[in-house]
């Protein structure tokens, strides 16, 4: 849900002055005497919004000043509730445009900024940091193949299978031998060891890296949308713009080294790290998603955007190894 014009009423509760408002993509961009300001409804934690705003003041400490940080109300707190108990949060906002999937210069430019990022992003951690890591990765592709193969189980048994579900089944046994191979070959990695590293010297990701965060201003580029920020290994944030960009551009093995190598001039990635990348890069993530959000969700209409993505999918695999190879020391 977005921000409805009620919402704007929680601005009168912060020390500014609004000179004009827009919609946004669900909130309000609001002019104000103080700088451009977002509103948007909240449904996080006022304690993880402290943690994020702790991240986002030392990086400004640091030199990085375009990032989001959420506004402090007339009474010093970060969340607002209007009369019907709606939670909301102001935070600070940038005139600017989204990163460019198609443009390779703007897709370079993240990857810079990223590893930027990935240098300050260091914050001493406190007595609740345990609150603020990444799951363990081993334990999660555990917990996802498990969830693959229940997704298989039922769809075996189905008497009458949909057009996804056959497709689903066809190429089951690729996708979860790749699934397995991931969760073996990471098991066997120096992926605990970088993930214990990371929490002693808190390291910080993103958590959620992608072009709808990276906004090209007059000032610089901006970062937004820390919501998912959290001590881990720095390299999930590369590996997860990578495939974002790589899906979008067919497994373009010329950019994603380009990429790669942009990012490593800035922060080294050696032996351990290319390999942290391939496995996560070859674990097959979107087959889980579709097979998780079809097994949770109503199972007698599957979107055709389900068989189509999965058809996409099949279609890269090629590409998507030929990529691979690449990261192969």
């Amino acid at each position: 849900m977005g921000v409805n014009e009620r919402g704007l009423k929680v601005l009168e509760q912060y020390d500014l002055k609004v000179l004009g408002t827009r919609r946004g993509r669900g909130s309000f961009i609001c002019e104000t005497d103080r700088g451009l300001k977002l509103i948007a409804e909240f449904y996080g934690s006022a304690k993880r919004l402290r943690f994020q705003n702790r991240a986002l003041d030392y990086l400004r400490e640091q030199g990085y000043a375009l990032v989001d940080r959420t506004v402090e109300n007339a009474e010093g707190e970060l969340v607002t509730k209007d009369r019907d108990e709606t939670v909301y949060i102001v935070k600070d906002w940038f005139e600017g445009k989204e990163c460019d999937t198609k443009n390779e210069g703007d897709i370079l430019a993240a990857v810079r900024n990223l590893a930027n990022l990935h240098r300050l992003l260091r914050l001493p951690q406190e007595e609740d940091a345990e609150t603020y890591a990444g799951d363990r990765l081993d334990e999660e592709y555990a917990a996802r193949n498990r969830e693959i193969k229940r997704a298989w189980n039922y769809m075996r048994g189905r008497r009458r299978k949909s057009e996804f579900e056959s497709c689903f089944l066809n190429s089951y046994s690729m996708f979860f031998e790749q699934a397995q191979e991931a969760q073996r070959e990471l098991t066997d990695s120096a992926y605990g060891e970088m993930y214990e590293e990371a929490m002693k010297q808190g390291r910080l990701c993103h958590g959620d890296y992608n072009q709808h965060q990276v906004l090209n201003t007059k000032k610089g580029t901006a970062t937004t949308n820390f919501g998912k920020c959290r001590y881990d290994v720095q390299t999930g944030d590369l590996y997860q713009f990578l495939r974002k960009i790589l899906e979008k551009q067919d497994w373009d093995i010329k950019l994603g080294m380009a990429m790669v190598e942009e990012y490593d001039k800035m922060v080294a990635l050696g032996r351990r790290e290319r390999e942290y990348l391939r496995i996560r890069l070859a674990y097959p993530e979107k087959f889980w998603k579709l097979a998780n959000h079809y097994y949770n969700h109503n199972k007698a209409w599957i979107p055709g955007k389900s068989v189509e993505k999965l058809r996409m999918l099949i279609s890269q695999q090629q590409k998507m190894n030929a990529f691979l190879k690449t990261l192969d020391f």
